[in-house]
């Protein structure tokens, strides 16, 4: 991986409060190579080395990643105002909204039991040539406001994704730096 880009902020518009996000990234292997890691990482996340496990475990239910199946979602979030204090663990679910195996895209959203947000995002790998490609991962969540409870879960979820994909930048360099396809 030669370069990454990651953007997320924070937006307040008509009673939500929105955070968009995207991580992009130059990966100097063939692009078929990492959309199989990306579906592997969902079957089987023990064998990534795509996947930042430190922060989270993905899983598919029944094994398979398609239209209409289930991405269940186990998390291990820091503590963004004390570093000291144990990681908050958590499970959450998402549908699989799109999945185009010839395009190399995957769509999400999150199912209506998530306890503080909705949205979701996609992934999608693009070649660029034969041994390179373009990973892009965006998406957006967001949830009411005048919670107050939803608002420090909210605030501390920009704090989240960064750390998520910076692991993932990491990782991705390091798969590129062995030559792991």
């Amino acid at each position: 991986m030669h370069e990454y880009t990651l953007s997320t902020t924070r937006e307040s518009d008509s009673g939500l409060v929105k955070y968009p996000y995207c991580f992009k990234a130059n990966v100097g292997m063939p692009a078929g190579n990492l959309w199989r890691e990306w579906l592997a990482t969902l079957v089987d996340y023990r064998n990534s080395w795509l996947w930042p496990l430190r922060y989270s475990q993905p899983s598919v239910e029944n094994g398979l990643v398609e239209a209409g199946g289930r991405v269940i979602m186990t998390y291990q979030i820091p503590n963004p105002y004390d570093s000291s204090k144990p990681d908050k663990n958590v499970t959450h679910e998402f549908d699989i909204t799109q999945f185009n195996e010839g395009n190399m895209f995957f769509e999400y959203l999150t199912t209506d039991e998530h306890t503080f947000l909705k949205g979701g995002g996609s992934f999608q790998v693009e070649p660029v040539n034969e041994q390179s490609c373009a990973l892009t991962w965006q998406g957006e969540y967001r949830h009411a406001t005048g919670d107050a409870r939803l608002e420090a879960q909210g605030d501390a979820f920009p704090y989240y994704l960064c750390t998520f994909f910076t692991a993932a930048a990491q990782n991705i360099r390091k798969a590129v730096r062995e030559g792991v396809s």
